[in-house]
């Protein structure tokens, strides 16, 4: 693109006074230029200024797209550290990316130390090394249920992960079923969400974990998150023998009391917002969730075949627990299947 005389820039970076009086996209559009110029014949330091001055131009997606291919060059040997700590500060020889809830700004461009990016981006970028909250170690796959069409829900439940400080790289999107098979929208909405906890049950019994998490995207945690992480590392340090351990659960019906840190739910109707499966039950509750959904099919009864109901023929074992601390709740948001902005608390 080319800049008349008015816009054209002074090359010399301390002008800042010049260079703030050219239109931000234009400037954008000069400063990747120039950059690629400089990092072509591999003068490092020159492409590094011109993307310093980027912090007068306008960053967005496309910026970013076009600069993310100078990280190799500029970190020259570095360990490249991905984390969800905001206060993570670079040591001698790291360049760091912190993601978090950030907005598109200059901290987002690679020339920074650290880059600061939105979750949403985790995996943009190359990393040696991804650090987490070691409370999560034995988690070994988390998955989320979203839908397509839910950009705004899977940005929430990933800011909800990074508060967590969880193993990011452990992270697989499902993308939500939507049946439409029966034209009732209350019964083709629970039938859309068994099959889609069907093909979260159905990956992690192909990974062989030992232990994994399930999360629809309008789960958030509470407050206490630290205490939950210390539950959490705590329950599953035990080793103890268990089918599905919720996070979540509805605040009707009973819970029995186990211990200081789990109880046991008999309550009719759960919920399916967050819950720990073990590897070695996988299959059996594979198994359930599938006779749930052949029964929903032939009946249409969405009380007893729903996803967080039939489920609770697994009580019978005395291994369907509830951590006694609830982890957290569905947020408030527009239901895709109840066609309304629900917000139960649970």
């Amino acid at each position: 693109m080319e800049l008349t005389s008015e816009e054209s820039v002074v090359q010399t970076p301390a002008d800042d006074h010049a260079i703030v009086n050219v239109d931000p996209l234009l400037l954008r559009e000069q400063l990747v230029d120039e950059a690629s110029r400089c990092f072509a014949r591999c003068d490092i330091d020159a492409g590094v200024g011109a993307l310093e001055k980027l912090q007068f131009a306008t960053i967005d997606e496309e910026t970013l797209q076009r600069t993310d291919r100078f990280l190799p060059q500029i970190v020259a040997g570095k360990v490249v550290v991905a984390t969800c700590d905001p206060r993570r500060k670079p040591s001698d020889g790291e360049v760091v990316v912190i993601y978090g809830n950030y907005p598109h700004f200059f901290e987002n461009v690679v020339v920074n130390n650290p880059i600061k990016r939105h979750v949403a981006t985790f995996g943009d970028l190359q990393y040696d090394k991804v650090e987490y909250d070691d409370r999560w170690e034995l988690v070994k796959q988390i998955y989320i249920i979203n839908a397509d069409d839910r950009p705004d829900r899977y940005d929430s439940i990933l800011r909800e992960l990074a508060a967590a400080k969880a193993p990011l790289q452990r992270v697989k999107r499902i993308s939500a079923i939507r049946d439409q098979s029966t034209g009732v929208p209350q019964v083709d909405g629970q039938l859309g969400a068994l099959r889609s906890h069907i093909e979260a049950l159905k990956m992690a019994t192909a990974g062989k974990f030992d232990h994994v998490l399930i999360l629809e995207d309008d789960f958030c945690f509470t407050s206490d998150l630290d205490e939950h992480m210390n539950d959490l590392r705590a329950f599953l340090a035990e080793g103890r023998e268990y089918t599905v351990c919720l996070l979540a659960t509805s605040k009707y019906g009973k819970i029995l009391p186990r211990d200081d840190l789990i109880s046991v739910s008999v309550q009719p109707c759960t919920n399916a917002a967050a819950y720990l499966v073990s590897g070695a039950h996988l299959p059996e509750v594979l198994t359930v969730q599938e006779r749930a959904l052949t029964l929903l099919r032939k009946t249409g009864d969405t009380l007893r075949y729903a996803d967080d109901r039939y489920w609770t023929v697994l009580q019978a074992s005395g291994q369907f627990f509830v951590f006694r601390k609830k982890f957290g709740f569905q947020a408030a948001s527009f239901s895709d299947i109840e066609r309304q902005i629900c917000r139960y608390l649970d």
